[in-house]
């Protein structure tokens, strides 16, 4: 999308040298959680964890503003934070709890830092927080939009964590507040569509979310607003396309996978059909199978460049790459198999990891391979590195907030679902489904299922019974 082009621009940028904390060894982050037996929770539970430390890392001591990117071995990191990794990291913290990766204690409090920066140091407009921002003094950096998007992701994180931490009055009261002072309506267009962002240069972006995008996650966060939310019409507003097919399957898509990740992680659309009738959910397996065989073909069709495209390396969504940022994934168009958007043989372990929890067979695979084939070269201090080429040997030297944030959330939802029933037990969650007509097909299930069955014979009814006919029935 193009919010993602704005990212390129950190890559020219040197990054600070990290001295934010004493450097833990990564096995005081063996986790307490108990074994769950599933595939893959040994590796999964192990990325979480290198994951979470960029969390911890990657932030500045006394805001606790998360870093756009960081060094993959954790000697640098950039100045300017990002609001949706700050998101990622609210979020990250509320699963780091409950597994005790830090002390509790120290969990909460930088939440309440981080939440309390976000409130009183870094800019907004009308609610709306700029993209980038120093991680220090919180002000606006590289000239980046105030964002919609990316203001939903950080509300996201800091709902989840208000969530988690429903303890602390202070938590909750700030999260509150980040919600309540957005002014939703004033990004809204005539034609019902969210404006990308605004710029104090030139005003309110042109560019619209009105089609199929990650926006999911905005539109239905400033449907059920607390105050100055959009009217639920405007879910009915973008357009649905475009139109792919895999397998004799039609899903709406956009090629880089994260589109199909970030309102994923949160909102739980399994249970969930729109108004339409379309199951959001499903959509998002589809097109990460639909990604990997297109890879797979991409292989074929291209060995000498593409050839280690298959089942055991597969995943590309916006990231670094040899030559700079690119926004690339796939696939583009029904039956079109050509390395669009200069798909050069990189892959982005973020891209499967994003995916644990819709194609979890697949991504393990994958990164489980990636681990033993290319080792610590590109599995590290904060788990994996954005991007690898095994065609040229070109390996990543950074990690990217947001797609950190991203493995760890869905490697958390594959094992236990706690991402989405955390933010699901936020109540602007379930009023943004309603209002936006959704119907709950799990409560729907569930209804059929009593309105059917007899009635349950509990010690209360067989007296009654005994009661009114003096015997109890047999």
């Amino acid at each position: 999308m193009k919010r993602r082009t704005f990212l390129a621009a950190g890559l020219s940028l040197p990054l600070a040298m990290s001295g934010l904390l004493p450097r833990r060894a990564l096995a005081e982050f063996i986790s307490s959680e108990p074994a769950l037996g599933q595939p893959g929770e040994t590796f999964v539970r192990d990325m979480q964890r290198r994951c979470y430390r960029y969390f911890l890392e990657a932030v500045d001591p006394q805001t606790q503003l998360v870093a756009d990117r960081a060094r993959a071995d954790g000697s640098g990191y950039s100045a300017h934070a990002s609001s949706a990794a700050c998101g990622f990291g609210l979020a990250s913290h509320a699963v780091a709890a409950q597994y005790k990766w830090a002390p509790r204690g120290e969990i909460q409090e930088r939440v309440r830092t981080m939440l309390g920066s976000l409130v009183n140091l870094a800019p907004h407009e009308n609610g709306f927080v700029y993209h980038f921002f120093d991680a220090k003094s919180g002000a606006r950096a590289m000239q980046s939009e105030a964002s919609t998007v990316d203001t939903a992701l950080m509300l996201a994180g800091a709902l989840t964590a208000s969530v988690a931490f429903s303890d602390d009055a202070e938590i909750t009261a700030l999260a509150d507040q980040l919600y309540r002072r957005v002014d939703w309506r004033w990004m809204l267009g005539a034609n019902g569509c969210m404006h990308m962002g605004y710029k104090p240069e030139t005003g309110v972006l042109p560019y619209q979310w009105d089609q199929y995008s990650e926006h999911f996650i905005l539109l239905l966060l400033a449907i059920g607003a607390p105050t100055n939310a959009i009217p639920p019409s405007s879910w009915d507003a973008w357009r649905r396309e475009p139109v792919l097919e895999h397998n004799g399957e039609k899903f709406l898509g956009y090629p880089p996978l994260f589109v199909h990740q970030y309102p994923m992680a949160f909102f739980k659309f399994q249970d969930y059909r729109s108004p339409q009738g379309r199951d959001y959910w499903e959509n998002a397996v589809v097109a990460h199978k639909a990604q990997l065989s297109f890879m797979t073909s991409l292989g074929k069709r291209f060995p000498e460049q593409l050839g280690h495209y298959g089942q055991d390396l597969w995943g590309i969504t916006s990231s670094d790459s040899q030559t700079g940022y690119r926004d690339w994934g796939g696939p583009y168009k029904h039956g079109r198999i050509e390395p669009d958007r200069g798909i050069d043989g990189t892959i982005v372990p973020s891209a499967a990891a994003g995916g644990l929890a819709a194609v979890p067979a697949e991504a393990l695979r994958t990164l489980e391979y990636q681990k033993a084939q290319f080792g610590d070269k590109v599995y590290g201090r904060y788990g994996f590195v954005n991007a690898f080429n095994p065609a040229t040997g070109w390996i990543d030297s950074d990690v990217i907030g947001i797609d950190t944030g991203i493995s760890l959330l869905m490697g958390e939802n594959m094992l236990t679902g706690n991402v989405w029933n955390m933010f699901m037990q936020h109540p602007a969650a379930t009023r943004a489904l309603k209002l936006a007509r959704f119907t709950d097909v799990k409560a729907r299930a569930s209804r059929a299922l009593t309105e059917t069955d007899p009635p349950v014979r509990t010690p209360e009814t067989i007296r009654v019974s005994v009661a009114e006919t003096g015997s109890a029935a047999q």
